[in-house]
């Protein structure tokens, strides 16, 4: 097999983040990807593609049912022996538990997501100028906004407020509303920008910028994605 190929790459990498590689797989790949600047650079791409839509859907505490499973896997997992701290087994059937847990944990919110209301129908991702992802927005078939900050942006935005604007090409920005620097805020999308192709966040004077025009610097934007 060729591990220089660029779609294999392509294609281990994207299994590994979303972790479909187990066991010997997955070993095999991480001592690939430590020898491999290109290989850890195609991982870290697929990182900031899956992880910010994971944490913007709103938690879930899994059903009692799912942490009874993981006990009794646990419990029959191995022979019996008792368990001492510096034995192999109890680390591996912690590392087990705690990926099952870690699967559950990102898998339910998309089945809730499904099930409880619309599904997004746009996302959009927002970096700073240096390329972090600090801000994630996706909207759904209601037309509502849905923001949040994957960090605390307080010591950012500082004395200022943080706006959220909508690019139209060849249009003025039009203002979306102001964005909390923690946890979520919900703003509702003017129906004459649902296909707008970007967005972007400026520092503003407490209140909003005057008169609807911005006048602070763009602190992070980012490309809309249709889904």
């Amino acid at each position: 097999m060729n591990y220089r190929d660029p779609q294999l790459q392509t294609r281990l990498a994207s299994d590994y983040v979303a972790g479909l590689m187990r066991g010997g797989a997955r070993r095999r790949f991480e001592g690939l990807m430590a020898a491999d600047a290109t290989l850890r650079r195609e991982v870290r791409e697929w990182e900031d593609r899956i992880y910010p839509l994971a944490w913007s859907l709103p938690p879930v505490t899994p059903p009692r049912r799912v942490w009874r499973a993981i006990q009794e896997r646990v419990r029959r997992t191995g022979p019996k022996r008792s368990w001492r701290w510096d034995s192999v087994l109890p680390w591996r059937l912690l590392s087990g538990a705690l990926a099952l847990a870690l699967v559950v944990g990102v898998a339910l919110p998309l089945l809730e997501l499904e099930q409880r209301g619309p599904r997004p129908s746009a996302l959009a991702v927002l970096a700073t100028p240096q390329e972090q992802p600090v801000l994630v927005v996706r909207w759904d078939s209601r037309g509502l906004l849905h923001v949040r900050a994957l960090e605390n942006l307080s010591g950012l935005s500082g004395a200022k407020v943080l706006e959220l604007w909508a690019l139209p090409p060849g249009q003025p920005a039009q203002s979306l509303g102001l964005v909390a620097p923690t946890g979520m805020t919900t703003l509702r999308l003017p129906q004459g920008l649902i296909g707008v192709p970007q967005l972007a966040v400026t520092l503003e004077p407490p209140g909003g910028a005057p008169g609807g025009k911005a006048t602070g610097p763009i602190v992070m934007s980012g490309k809309v994605v249709q889904i």
